[in-house]
Parts: structure tokens; sequence; C-alpha cells
């Protein structure tokens, strides 16, 4: 056979192999991860193995269906978080039938419309892979041209408007006309600047009669051998509160065990999923930040290959040896600190992303966890720069007696604020939920020791924002001086905006 003649045929042979191995990845099973067609944002990066979190329809759909499937995904995950919000440009708005103009222009129906995945080369903050000049398509022609129907607007370039403190495209439940005109005249910093739900929460106290000691743990021999571990928890909330080592290691064994039953179901390391069958509003929102999102509800979970090809009709055709090799991977239960997209410290870089990663497991120290733990893993300017800042020179002043509870500033604090439920205080563990658009943070957290002028201003600042707020801020946002001469300006029967 001639050279060229056996040179095709390798290369014939090799090709449908490589195309049969795709197809199978496709159709079947296994690592996609090298028919990723671009980067996923930072957010998505934690389960883009799970390509059918987000391509729930399959994978032989029409377009029209898979933008459906897509779309559907992205809902499914961040619904709640939109009509928590009060979403400016909210769907069901724009479905009906007399914006139908505006769908040719954005199409606000669908969210892949301003975020497309896979596509880092235009992927800006906020994972927008629209031109920041997006609100051109819709406030820029006749009675919706903001430039001419206020006098404030005239002159403005239209990619400043998300990107100056001013508006955001969902979330402006701080940036309202209303709002800015109702809290004008707001000084910088309150009289008596302090977090009042965590003041509420740190003034709780458990019932004394509840108390345990160290005499009192309920354990196997060896666990109670470790003096050390048995110390921490003799001091925690849960023995001041009454909650045995049982009920974590345990937990399987119902409520007021008795220490047969203890000893029965006891494991050395409970995993995340203990903690949340008490601490349930923290499990929930720490799945929904980017420490917890592996546990999300809402990841897919990895295919099974002999029902794929029970589907295909080939299941009873392939050998258990195929199957094995077509099976998808399962990413890893939590997030290691090695594979975040941000500075990190290299020595953290092993670290497993759990409850027992900023807390000690017996001693739950929450003071550790809100701005030791988060520096012994961030290693961005902003973080290294808190350590010098009036924020941590109040966290030392709380943590010595002198100051009130609530009046120290922690990472946690601004990061990671608490929230109240049915009279119930707890810690919000999304540490995402109020980070982008940062001015998310200025009603839960910001306003309960500054001014909503001066946290605007803030917020606005990225040098300010970077040295932790080091300084007085260089900008200055003008978005309230044109709301209160808006405001002033109205004939009196004018309706305010909302």
């Amino acid at each position: 056979m001639p050279r060229n003649a056996i040179l095709w045929t390798v290369w014939i042979l090799a090709s449908l192999i490589a195309s049969g191995g795709v197809a199978a990845m496709i159709l079947v099973g296994g690592d996609r991860t090298s028919l990723l067609i671009g980067e996923t944002t930072g957010a998505h990066h934690q389960f883009e193995v799970s390509c059918e979190t987000c391509h729930a329809g399959g994978t032989l759909v029409s377009a029209k269906k898979m933008e459906s499937e897509l779309n559907a995904a992205c809902r499914n995950c961040h619904d709640d978080e939109l009509a928590e919000s009060d979403d400016s440009h909210p769907r069901k708005k724009f479905r009906s039938p007399r914006m139908a103009d505006y769908w040719e222009r954005v199409d606000v129906r669908n969210c892949t419309s301003c975020h497309v995945e896979h596509r880092p080369e235009i992927t800006r903050p906020g994972a927008v892979t629209l031109p920041m000049n997006y609100c051109i398509a819709c406030h820029s022609e006749g009675e919706r041209d903001v430039r001419v129907n206020r006098p404030s607007h005239a002159g403005l370039e239209y990619d400043t408007c998300a990107s100056a403190g001013c508006h955001n495209f969902h979330d402006n439940r701080a940036l309202y006309e209303d709002f800015l005109v109702k809290h004008a005249e707001q000084p910088w910093l309150a009289d008596k600047p302090v977090h009042a739900l965590t003041a509420k929460r740190r003034a709780a106290q458990p019932d004394a009669s509840l108390a345990l000691a160290a005499a009192d743990a309920v354990a196997p021999d060896t666990a109670l051998a470790d003096t050390k571990a048995i110390a921490g928890w003799a001091e925690s909330n849960h023995a001041a509160g009454g909650v045995n080592c049982g009920a974590c290691h345990a937990a399987e064994a119902g409520k007021s065990p008795s220490a047969a039953d203890v000893l029965a179901n006891w494991s050395d390391a409970p995993d995340t999923a203990s903690c949340a069958k008490c601490h349930r509003d923290q499990g929930k929102t720490f799945s929904m930040g980017r420490h917890g999102m592996r546990g999300h509800k809402e990841i897919a979970t990895p295919r099974k290959a002999d029902r794929q090809l029970a589907k295909l009709g080939l299941k009873d055709a392939m050998p258990d040896w195929v199957l094995g090799m077509l099976e998808d991977p399962a990413p890893p239960a939590r997030m290691k600190v090695a594979e975040a997209r941000v500075p990190m410290h290299a020595e953290a870089a092993h670290k497993t992303l759990g409850c027992g990663t900023c807390h000690d497991v017996h001693s739950v120290d929450t003071r550790r966890a809100a701005v030791e733990a988060c520096a012994g893993c961030h290693a961005d300017e902003h973080t290294k720069a808190y350590f010098d800042s009036p924020h941590y020179t109040l966290w030392q002043a709380e943590l010595a007696g002198e100051g009130a509870p609530g009046t120290g500033v922690s990472c946690a604090s601004c990061h990671m604020p608490k929230t109240e439920t049915r009279d119930r205080v707890a810690t919000n563990h999304n540490q995402n939920d109020v980070l982008r658009p940062n001015e998310k943070m200025i009603r839960p957290v910001c306003m309960d020791c500054h001014g909503l002028r001066f946290a605007i201003d803030a917020l606005a600042d990225a040098d300010l924002v970077q040295r932790n707020f080091q300084g007085r801020t260089a900008r200055h946002v003008e978005s309230i001086d044109w709301a209160v001469r808006r405001v002033s300006e109205k004939k009196p029967d004018e309706d305010g905006d909302r």
C-alpha cells in the first residue's frame, strides 16, 4: 500500500475514533472539560462540568428550546434574589405585548440577552456581556430620552448610567429617587453607629439552665481523651445552649438520644449537612454563595452512562469497562481555595470550604470566623488594608470590651450581614449577596452607621474601596443633589418616581 494511502487510512481512523469519543462524551457521559467552548464566569466555574445545570433540555434540541431551557435555569437560581431586590426591570413587565417594541433592542424577557456564558472576552462585572452603554437601547428616544426629560442628564454618556453609582439594572433599592430624597440630609456618620441586628444577636443570652460543662460531654472514650476539643466545646455557645457532642457527631440518633444511641451512631467527622440540620438559614445561604455553591440544590448530578445508553437503545451492547469510561466525573463536594479566581494565599490553597474552615469545630469561635478566617485565605489589597483601617480599630475595641456590641466592624459585618426573620436573627452566609453591585450593601450594612450620601460616594470610589475606606472619598455622585433639585422643582400634583 502506498505511503500516502496508509497515512490517509490512519488519519480517517483516528478522526472516526476521536469523533466517536466526542459524541460519546456529549450523548452518554465522560469528562467534558475539554469541550467547553470558552471560560465560564467566576461564579459558574465551580460546576462547569455539570453542563445539565444550565443545559437541562438535553443535547439534540432546537436553538429555541435551548434558549428557553437556559433562561429557565437562570431563573431557578436567581429568581428569589431578583424578587427580594424589587427588580427594576422585572421579566413580567416586559412580557406584555405593549412592550414588544423593546424586544428587538434588549429583550429583557431573557437573561441571556445581557448575560452570555463562555464569552470571557466580552464579560464585564456582573457577568454582563453587553456594551456598558446598554441603557441607550431604551432610554434615548422620544419621551424615554432621559437627556431631554431630565436636564441633569443632558450631555451625559450612556456608559456612565450603571458605572457611576447612579443606577443598577436590577437592584436600585438604595438608589431610587424617593429614597435618595428621604435620606439626603443624613450626616456622614451616625451619632451612635452600631449594626443593630448584630447588637440584638449578641445581646441574646442562652437559657442558663441548659448549660453543660466538660464533665457532661457524651462521646466515645477516644473523643473524650481529646481534652483540647472537650475544653473548646465546654466554652462554646453550643455547650451554653445545652448542645452535647451527639447533636453533631451522632445527628442520625435523633433528638435527645441516649448515650448508647450516640455511641452507636457516632461519626468522627460530621459533614456540613450535620450543621445545617440546626443552622438551616446559614446552610441555605451558604449554598447560595461562592463558598458553598457546590451544595446548591439546582446543580445537576452526574449523568449515569447506563441510563444514557438505555435511552439510545445501546445499553446491552456495551461491556462494563466501556460503561466505566463513560461515567461523568463527580465534581468535588466542596470548593478548594486553590480553585478561586481572586487573589489567595498560597499556603491556604489546600483548604476545602465548609463550616469548619472558618469556625473551629469545637469552640465555634465566631470572632475568628469574622476576620481571621477571611484574611487567612484572601490576599487581595482590600483585605490586607483592613488591618490598618478605622473599621478594624472599632472591631478591636469591641473585642476588648471598650465598644458596645455591634459597634465593631469585621469582614463579616459588611460581607455577611445579619438578617432577621420572625424575630430570629441569623448571619447571611452568602458572602456574595451584597457584593456586586456594591450598592446592594448600602441598606443592610452601610446605613447602620453612615449617611446615604456618604455611602454612595464611598462605594463609587474604587481606590477608597481598595484601601478599605482609609481616608475620605475623592468622588462625589451627584444623584442625591439631582433628586432633591428635581423634587423641589416639581409641580404640587406631580407624583414621585419609584
